[in-house]
C-alpha cells in the first residue's frame, strides 16, 4: 500500500491576488479615543436596601395594654408577631413601604382589632428614620410610610 502524500502548504498561498490599488500615502495614525473615566469600584456604595434595626434603635411592643407615651419621638408599624419580630431582627426594608403611624393613631387601630395577642408592634425612633418617611394617609387618618428614596 502506497502513502498518501499531502500537497505542500506552500502552494496555497503563492497565488494569491495583490491589493489593486496601491496607497500614495500612509493611513494615518489612529488616535486613541477618550473613554469615559473608569468609576472607582473601591469607592462604590450598594444602594440602601434596608434600615438595620440598631441603627434606627426598633424594639419589639407586646400591644396588650400599650399606652401612647407622651411625646412624638417614636413611631409605631403594627403587624403578626412574628413578622415585627423579624423586622426587630433584620431591620426594616425599604422596598415593602411599611406604614408607621404615631402613638396616638396606633392606639384608635388596636382600639379596633380583634386579636391583638397574634400582634406585634415595631417602636423605631422618628428621627432617625424620618429622611424615609413619606406622610400619607391610610383609612382617612394620618400615618407615614417607609420608601426608598430619602425625601
Amino acid at each position: 500500500m502506497g502513502r498518501r502524500r499531502s500537497p505542500s502548504s506552500a502552494s496555497l498561498f503563492e497565488n494569491l491576488p495583490k491589493s489593486r490599488r496601491e496607497r500614495s500615502e500612509p493611513a494615518p495614525a489612529r488616535r486613541p479615543v477618550a473613554s469615559p473615566e473608569q468609576p472607582d469600584l473601591l469607592g462604590w456604595t450598594p444602594p440602601l436596601t434596608h434600615l438595620p434595626a440598631a441603627d434606627v434603635e426598633a424594639s419589639f411592643l407586646g400591644p396588650v395594654g400599650f399606652r401612647p407615651p407622651s411625646g412624638e419621638a417614636f413611631v409605631y408599624h403594627l403587624t403578626g408577631a412574628g413578622t415585627a419580630r423579624s423586622l426587630v431582627q433584620d431591620g426594616l426594608p425599604l422596598a415593602d413601604g411599611l406604614i408607621f403611624r404615631t402613638a396616638a393613631h396606633l392606639a384608635e387601630d388596636l382600639a379596633h382589632v380583634s386579636a391583638v395577642d397574634d400582634m406585634g408592634v415595631v417602636r423605631v425612633r422618628r428621627r432617625l428614620i424620618q429622611p424615609w418617611l413619606t406622610e400619607d394617609r391610610q383609612d382617612g387618618r394620618p400615618c407615614y410610610v417607609l420608601g426608598p428614596e430619602p425625601s
